[in-house]
């Protein structure tokens, strides 16, 4: 894949195992905590939950696979985190 056509530039891609993960930052610990409950209404809705690690102003997701390759659940889900960072100021 061209770095060009990849839909999810922002994040890190793992092969072994296979995972994606990216962190976001942010100004407070209220809109971390707004940003993890976003997070977890798309997982529950999708039905694909990510690991999450988190402090006060910062949070890393982690997307495993269980298969031999990054599934296109994991990229939908990936692009689902990243559009609330675009609604976040609406």
């Amino acid at each position: 894949m061209q770095e060009h056509d990849n839909p999810i530039p922002d994040w890190t891609r793992q092969d072994l195992p296979p995972m994606l993960s990216r962190r976001f930052e942010f100004e407070s610990y209220s809109a971390t905590r707004a940003f993890l409950d976003n997070v977890a209404k798309i997982a529950e809705s999708v039905k694909h939950y990510p690991n999450l690690s988190f402090g006060k102003t910062y949070v890393s997701v982690t997307l495993d696979e269980g298969g031999s390759k990054i599934g296109s659940e994991s990229v939908a889900l990936a692009q689902k985190i990243d559009a609330l960072l675009l609604n976040e100021g609406k």
